[in-house]
């Protein structure tokens, strides 16, 4: 198979399992709408790390974002979505340092710097999401 067939070939795939995703994670709402950005949002991972086991739930202030500042609880605020990602920061493959840094505030720029426009770290977030940020 040349590289070209392989690569759309992987690409469907990619889509196809981005659809089951979204599916899942919005079905019990049926609201699967697309979002500014959301051509990030099109890529799957291996992703061994089961979803935040606080379901979405809402709204949070970045107030709330902030009590969860370490280790022990880490969640960020970015792109006006809030993620529990506690479970990530052994996981991440650039280090423990970059998802620290993240806890309790609104990572939106460092994530955004450091992946904006990779599916891959758009996808991998996205499951760790919990709930948006109030504005």
């Amino acid at each position: 198979m040349s590289r070209k067939s392989l690569a759309i070939t992987l690409g469907i795939l990619v889509i196809v399992i981005v659809v089951i995703v979204l599916i899942v994670q919005n079905g019990a709402s049926g609201n699967i709408t697309a979002s500014p950005g959301a051509a990030a949002d099109t890529t799957t991972t291996a992703q061994t790390t089961p979803v935040s086991a606080a379901a979405p739930s809402g709204s949070y202030t970045l107030a709330q974002v902030a009590t969860h500042n370490n280790a022990s609880s880490c969640w960020t605020a970015i792109n006006g979505n809030v993620y529990d990602v506690t479970t990530w920061i052994n996981q991440h493959p650039g280090g423990r340092a970059p998802i620290l840094s993240l806890c309790g505030t609104d990572g939106s720029a460092a994530f955004n710097g450091q992946h904006g426009g990779q599916a891959r770290p758009a996808a991998e977030l996205a499951t760790f999401k919990i709930g948006t940020l109030a504005q």
